[in-house]
């Protein structure tokens, strides 16, 4: 087919959904006065336990353990702080303020957050109407193109999907509201998913 004769375009499409589910990445950190190393990583471990006793029935996963010497203003040795990350996935991303509180109340100082990535547990709805919008957006626009050159739009020759835009990404803004008394209380922004296809249409 002469290639004055075709018209490729790119269509982009776009699908949105709540998140399912939350993951926190949490820190707890234990500093020994005086302690030794194994003594720190002791203190640890029980406040790791403390960790995982305080949320019952949720994924708990520990990394990223740490143990480094703590000096006092004068540079002098004082003790050992230990450090492990710890990583909650809840399926109610409405109770992530209550997961914070649970936790901070039986770690107590030592306890960090050092953020949360709302998810959606099954991407291929999500995947598949991003398709479909791409593609009707392709169609939509090379119709358009077909006008404007005084052509009308024939069939389809060929479709390649160069690739998503790296799975699900936040929409929008979260909208996170403190209530100290209950614990943060954490609106996750909407996960969206683009894709993008390149389409050859014969013109007529």
């Amino acid at each position: 087919m002469d290639p004055r004769d075709t018209l490729v375009i790119t269509g982009t499409g776009k699908a949105q959904a709540a998140p399912d589910a939350v993951v926190l990445d949490l820190q707890v950190t234990v500093e020994g006065h005086g302690a030794s190393v194994s003594e720190a990583l002791a203190a640890l471990a029980d406040a790791s336990r403390a960790c995982e006793a305080a949320l019952p029935g949720r994924s708990v996963r520990t990394h990223g353990l740490g143990v480094h010497p703590r000096h006092d203003h004068h540079g002098r040795q004082v003790g050992h702080t230990a450090y492990q990350q710890v990583r909650v996935r809840t399926d109610d991303p409405t109770g992530v303020g209550d997961v914070v509180r649970r936790v901070g109340d039986a770690v107590g100082e030592g306890f960090g957050v050092n953020g949360l990535r709302p998810e959606v547990s099954d991407t291929a709805p999500l995947e598949t109407d991003a398709r479909e919008a791409a593609m009707a957006d392709a169609r939509t626009r090379a119709e358009h193109y077909a006008r404007l050159a005084g052509r009308s739009l024939g069939e389809v020759l060929w479709i390649v999907e160069p690739g998503t835009d790296g799975g699900v990404r936040p929409f929008g803004e979260s909208d996170m509201r403190m209530a100290m008394a209950a614990g943060p209380a954490v609106d996750p922004a909407d996960q969206e998913v683009t894709v993008r296809v390149q389409v050859g249409f014969a013109l007529r």
